[in-house]
This record gives structure tokens, C-alpha cells and sequence, in this order.
């Protein structure tokens, strides 16, 4: 045996089934508790959770001010309302979030590994780009949309 094996061991970097399923149930528990937390209050004061510090210190509103208003308002089935909260996070960032845990359950039922998700680096500047053109513009009232975007 190698040095490299004896410290590695044969299941290094697996988890048992149960186990997965386990902490697939637990993350669907705590993501339940969540959505009605927020469907209750409207993504409104939900302490423990701070604003946003860059919001209070600038007053200006970033790229994701207003996620959690989104959410809410996807709970009560308002797209029009989460999509003026939020765009890009309705569009672009919760799907990601719902595709990739969707990914991992059903890697934990199959008994699968978790297919690797590769994103460029190009692609990484380019939501960068999205996401700071979109926090200029939703701070900037007199262009089109701008007040409509502004959480």
C-alpha cells in the first residue's frame, strides 16, 4: 500500500446512503421552515436576519436587496412582484439554487455521485457584469424601469 492510500482510505470523499438522505431530508426541513417564515411575513423584518449592511451604510440598493422579498412573493404565487423585488435572482439565481439541490437528491436516492456543474470563467465575469449593471440601474430612477426594479 501506498503512503497516499493509508491516508486517503477507501471511502474518503463518500457519504453512506442513509446519511444523504438524511441530510437531503434535513435541508428540505429547514428550507420548509424558511418558506413559511417568509410567506408569513412577507420577506418584512425576519430576524434574526440583518439588512443589508452595504443598503444601510450607502442607502444604495445592491444586486441582492430585495431576494428575500422576491421569495416571499413567490410563496404567495406573485411573479410580477417577486420579479420587481429581484429580477436576477428570480431568474437566474434561484433556479440555480432549485436545478443543483434537485441534482443532489436525486444523487442521494440513486445512489449516484453528484454530476459535476462547470461554469467558465467567462461566464462568471459575465453574471458579474449582469449583476453591476443591474444594481446601477435599479438605483438610478430617471431610467426606464429603474424605480420598478428598486426593491
Amino acid at each position: 500500500m501506498t503512503d497516499a492510500s493509508l491516508i486517503a482510505g477507501p471511502s474518503a470523499g463518500s457519504i453512506s446512503r442513509p446519511r444523504a438522505l438524511a441530510v437531503v431530508g434535513g435541508s428540505a426541513a429547514l428550507l420548509g421552515a424558511a418558506l413559511v417564515r417568509l410567506h408569513a411575513t412577507h420577506g418584512i423584518d425576519v430576524a434574526p436576519v440583518p439588512l443589508c449592511p452595504f443598503h444601510a451604510v450607502t442607502g444604495l440598493w445592491c444586486p441582492f436587496c430585495g431576494s428575500l422579498r422576491a421569495v416571499a412573493d413567490l410563496t404567495h404565487l406573485d411573479v410580477p412582484s417577486a420579479l420587481s423585488s429581484n429580477l436576477p435572482v428570480v431568474l437566474l439565481v434561484l433556479p440555480a439554487i432549485a436545478i443543483t439541490w434537485g441534482l443532489g437528491v436525486r444523487a442521494s436516492v440513486t445512489g449516484r455521485p453528484t454530476p459535476r456543474i462547470g461554469i467558465s470563467n467567462r461566464t462568471w465575469v459575465l453574471l458579474g457584469i449582469l449583476f453591476l449593471a443591474f444594481a446601477v440601474w435599479r438605483n438610478l430612477p430617471q431610467v426606464p424601469l429603474g424605480v420598478w426594479l428598486a426593491p
